[in-house]
């Protein structure tokens, strides 16, 4: 299985991409929405995906990869709380939303 793990935190990107790669995965990982965007033309099975990232909003990849029908599983991280905004992520149906911090065992 390979992911890709879209986070700015350099912390957290690089606790992710331990964990996944202690699991088993291929890990490529992008600090920035410019980063990742050449990765998804061969896309992975998973993409955990920041929605607040330097250069461009996690939102636009998310809207990006749900109108080119790229077949891919998404999970959204992010530290919001902002109501009107989740439930416009969840409108691009990812499929998972998850808060941070994330909390690793």
């Amino acid at each position: 299985m390979r992911v890709l793990i879209v986070e700015d935190d350099r912390v957290t990107r690089e606790a992710l991409r331990a964990l996944f790669h202690n699991e088993g995965w291929e890990v490529a990982v992008a600090a920035t929405g410019a980063d990742a965007l050449p990765a998804l033309e061969s896309p992975p099975e998973w993409l955990i995906l920041d929605l607040m990232l330097p250069d461009m909003d996690g939102e636009a990849i998310l809207k990006k990869i749900r109108s080119e029908r790229i077949i891919i599983c998404i999970a959204v991280v992010t530290g919001t709380s902002d109501r009107a905004r989740l439930e416009a992520v969840l409108d691009l149906k990812p499929e998972l939303l998850m808060g941070k911090p994330i909390n690793f065992p």
